[in-house]
């Protein structure tokens, strides 16, 4: 009697761990199968490499919990009993941790790749002679100096009207609008805040002797719209544009562009190639007519004026952009815990001393480390190279292995800091090619070059500007390069 009770006890003791372990074996299958449908959906090439053998592993894993369970195995020995468990509970686990992190990556990838910027609410100052003595009000009568190319200046003329009974004349450039203001031609001048930084740094003086009567801000929200996300042959070299403006903050707010930077990769050479133009480059601006420009005044008309005027430079067709601010690469770096670059010279920069040999980086001193000109000894030239070893050193960070327990860190804080037009299946395939083939990356580098000289510009004016005339020696000699990487040779 009590043997045939602990029989029974026992039997049905082994039937519930039995259903209780097929439960749990059905979790498991259904998580390998959104890991592989997730893996899809983004693009992933699941048919070759570590990533084929991860699904084929998880998938046998998984079978071989399924038999354990169903052949009643687990019934005979306690041991073997744990092992089940602790197999396919394992198995769960790794397949809801990926699960988790493809979800955040399609997440990050759908909010900052694939699209395409427009629009932007822009801050205005309106500005006066300090002794001028202008008040603004509903019932004060000035006239006010504007530019012809501001785009939103129609939003800009009602927004003054609402502070002033404003009357307009158009100026082509920033330093005529002022002048107008110092000759007493106009009262006020309506000029966007980016543009009015630009005006401090080159002319001190006359900036010193305006007022801010008021600001405000005009045009519509920026719209980020998705580009067609069309299959690309990821094994084929493809450009990128990269114009990191020189403001912080808001990635919708323009601003000059410091960095201009042609990133090629080939990824089936594991070849890339970066490509720096210095931001005082005196070239025409796309579209424009008549006075050069500094190459970095592009910026505050927008990435197409970037991307085009690049494309103008080198005579070629670019397929990709990112524009980035000073928060992009200090998030960034930061958010990797940190970069190594191999520092060409020593030098010192408010206050931070920057030894010359291999130096780690946190997210500001990258930063810093990036925008240093003066103290360089070929500044903007210099400054291009310490750029692209920044980025080589982020390259070098992203494709090492312990970036994985950063990765969710940086994802989450990367989101918003950047907008590109690169669709984000061209990331995954990228991605899933590194991890599947692995190899190391052969970066080349190349600058151009040119002389340093003074001009007027077409966007300050007939006042003279440091520029850098382009070699055309160094301009050819990159569009060659260019060239020939993109056509394999």
């Amino acid at each position: 009697m009590t043997a045939r009770y602990l029989a029974s006890n026992e039997k049905s003791d082994n039937t519930f761990i039995r259903l209780i372990g097929l439960i749990i074996c059905i979790g498991a299958a259904a998580s390998v199968a959104v890991v592989i449908l997730f893996m899809l959906k983004m693009g992933f090439t699941i048919t070759s490499g570590y990533i084929l053998l991860f699904v084929l592993v998880d998938i046998a894993l998984v079978a071989l919990a399924f038999y354990l369970f169903l052949s009643h195995k687990v019934n005979r020995n306690n041991v073997l009993r744990f092992g089940s468990f602790a197999l396919v509970g394992l198995m769960l686990f790794i397949n809801l941790f990926m699960s988790s992190y493809l979800s955040a990556t399609d997440d990050f990838l759908g909010g900052s790749f694939g699209t395409t910027l427009s629009g932007g609410v822009v801050e205005y100052s309106i500005v006066a002679q300090r002794t001028a003595g202008i008040q603004l009000s509903a019932k004060t009568e000035v006239r006010a100096g504007i530019q012809s190319t501001d785009t939103n200046k129609s939003d800009a003329e009602t927004e003054t009207q609402k502070l002033t009974a404003a009357s307009f004349q158009e100026f082509s450039d920033m330093s005529s609008m002022i002048g107008a203001t110092e000759d007493n031609d106009v009262d006020i001048a309506v000029v966007q805040n980016t543009m009015l930084d630009a005006f401090a740094e080159y002319f001190p003086d006359s900036y010193n002797n305006l007022d801010v009567l008021a600001t405000f801000k005009a045009g519509t929200d920026a719209t980020q719209s998705q580009v067609a996300d069309t299959k690309v042959d990821i094994s084929k070299p493809f450009s990128i544009y990269v114009s990191g403006l020189d403001v912080e903050g808001d990635i919708n707010q323009p601003g000059r562009s410091d960095s201009n930077m042609l990133i090629l990769v080939d990824p089936s050479r594991y070849k890339m190639m970066l490509i720096s133009t210095p931001r005082d480059y005196y070239v025409q601006l796309h579209g424009t007519t008549g006075i050069p420009d500094k190459l970095t005044h592009a910026g505050m008309y927008g990435i197409d004026m970037c991307q085009s005027t690049m494309e103008d430079i080198y005579g070629i067709k670019i397929d990709y952009h990112i524009q980035i601010n000073f928060t992009t690469i200090s998030t960034f770096v930061q958010s990797m815990g940190g970069i190594l670059v191999d520092n060409p010279q020593t030098f010192t920069l408010w206050g931070q001393t920057y030894k010359q040999g291999t130096i780690w980086l946190n997210g500001d001193q990258a930063l810093l480390f990036s925008r240093a000109r003066k103290s360089l000894a070929e500044g903007d030239i210099d400054r291009g190279k310490n750029q692209q070893l920044v980025i080589e050193g982020m390259i070098n960070r992203m494709t090492s292995p312990n970036i994985v327990v950063k990765y969710k860190e940086l994802i989450n804080n990367m989101s918003g800091t950047f907008v590109s037009n690169i669709p984000p299946n061209v990331i995954t395939q990228l991605f899933s090619r590194q991890i599947s083939l692995g190899g190391k990356w052969d970066i080349q580098k190349m600058n151009a070059t040119g002389t340093n000289a003074q001009r007027p510009t077409y966007s300050m004016g007939a006042q003279l500007l440091d520029v850098v005339i382009p070699d055309e020696q160094s301009v050819y000699d990159i569009s060659m390069a260019i060239d020939n990487f993109m056509n394999g040779r």
